[in-house]
């Protein structure tokens, strides 16, 4: 799990840098319906978060989109906040995984997208988001 942690971290850190690369441009849509660097930053901080829960709670919850978004909206609206929250989220993850026992981390879940994984296995969940997410950012960073 050491080396899901760090992947964790570095994603993290690629992600702000990626973001904060942009600087003013970082609340810039490359089209209408296109997204922001900073709602992804904040998209990433909110996904975290929920595996902190899912950890926590040893379950997936039901989720309600509507207010997942609007919180993601209130979030990207300020670039220190989303910033701070990804960084206690994923706090609150590597507490929540470190916290886990042997058996515990071996719990399955499925999350809303049909994908099972350990709670262990979340650590992935978010690394992977986080790294799909940088590389939309670094996209966007060409077009500016």
């Amino acid at each position: 799990m050491k080396k899901s942690i760090a992947a964790v971290h570095l994603s993290v850190e690629a992600l702000k840098k990626a973001t904060t690369e942009l600087g003013d441009k970082a609340s810039w849509s490359p089209s209408d319906k296109g997204r922001t660097a900073l709602d992804q930053v904040a998209e990433c901080a909110l996904i975290t978060g929920a595996c902190v829960g899912i950890i926590q709670q040893k379950s997936v919850p039901e989720i309600d989109w509507a207010v997942f978004s609007e919180n993601k909206i209130k979030l990207a609206a300020d670039a220190d906040a989303a910033f701070a929250s990804l960084t206690s989220n994923t706090e609150g993850l590597v507490a929540a995984l470190e916290g886990l026992s042997t058996e515990d981390a071996a719990i399955e879940v499925t999350m809303p997208w049909g994908a099972t994984y350990t709670l262990a296995g979340l650590a992935d969940v978010v690394y992977w988001n986080n790294t799909y997410h940088e590389g939309q950012i670094n996209y966007i960073s060409t077009l500016v």
